[in-house]
């Protein structure tokens, strides 16, 4: 998949449509817990109080990441769940970033977002396509932290795309 850089920022990343305003504010408020992109520690209290002041950020990566999760259906609360588990199951895990012996295994269901491993101060940035069968199955009632250890066994071991800081996937299903 081509790569755009920031300073390229194509028209469909530079607004919100077609998310209306207020599940636009929705996303902001989700993505304020697990900010998309890595930030100096100036620019995310920046960011934070942005979005608290005014319910939402024209920041074309944390648009990227709403418009690619609403396109595939996802809902702000799922994407933050679904991204709050795999976090959370990566922690748990003995032998993956940070645990034993401190090596990370990549796993083909998350993208390194900044081009470094974890355990280098990387950070995590998941691709909507590949999580449509946990979408499926939390919605049928599956557990969603359970849905992810087994999607995640699956792939331990498996390069991880990689998307060096600034760079976005494009071009983006928008729906």
């Amino acid at each position: 998949m081509p790569l755009i850089r920031l300073t390229d920022v194509p028209p469909v990343l530079q607004t919100w449509d077609p998310i209306p305003p207020d599940l636009a504010r929705e996303w902001c408020t989700a993505m304020l817990n697990h900010m998309p992109l890595c930030m100096t520690p100036t620019f995310m209290h920046l960011q934070q109080q942005s979005v608290r002041m005014n319910g939402i950020t024209n920041t074309a990566e944390w648009i990227w990441v709403a418009k690619e999760f609403h396109a595939a259906g996802f809902t702000p609360a799922e994407w933050l769940q679904l991204t709050e588990d795999v976090l959370t199951h990566k922690r748990a895990t003995p032998g993956y970033s940070g645990s034993n012996k401190r090596s990370y295994v990549s796993n083909a269901l998350i993208t390194l977002a900044v081009g470094r491993e974890l355990k280098h101060g990387g950070m995590i940035r998941l691709r909507a396509e590949p999580w449509m069968p946990w979408l499926e199955r939390t919605r049928a009632g599956d557990v969603s932290l359970s849905v992810v250890t087994e999607m995640l066994k699956a792939h331990w071991g498996e390069p991880a795309s990689v998307i060096p800081f600034g760079e976005f996937p494009y071009p983006l299903a928008v729906g």
